[in-house]
């Protein structure tokens, strides 16, 4: 009896369990890394560090937490995303000569039908895209 109760625990607790999306935030993950070069066309870089990196997406507030994004503050959520709609978020920031303005956008696809949802981040002519969940 006690070797078929530690058998059933341990299946158990080795058994993998159903992933379910966090409703307070979204995990994301960098696929490509592109930018728009001087004649408008779009270079994608093979080799980026950036592929591969992860970050954090507060729902409610916009915050950002990983190192692709971590330097941006004063989010505004613009779109708390639904099922038409996507998850928008804006950041503005001056510059140091306080005559120019600075604004980066994170678009998160919610409406696309299951766990993984696209996003699209820019910045200047910065385009980072992937999955969030």
């Amino acid at each position: 009896m006690k070797f078929l109760l530690t058998l059933v625990t341990a299946v158990a607790l080795l058994s993998p369990l159903p992933v379910y999306a966090d409703p307070f935030i979204y995990q994301c993950q960098v696929i490509s890394d592109a930018f728009i070069k001087a004649d408008g066309s779009l270079d994608v870089l093979q080799d980026s560090p950036r592929i591969g990196q992860k970050f954090t997406v507060m729902k409610k507030t916009g915050d950002v937490v990983g190192d692709v994004m971590d330097s941006l503050k004063n989010p505004k959520v613009l779109s708390s995303g639904s099922d038409k709609n996507s998850y928008k978020v804006l950041w503005e920031q001056k510059s140091s000569s306080k005559s120019r303005a600075y604004v980066d956008y994170l678009n998160i696809d919610e409406f696309a039908k299951g766990m993984q949802k696209p996003f699209g981040f820019f910045s200047g002519s910065l385009l980072l895209t992937g999955i969030c969940e």
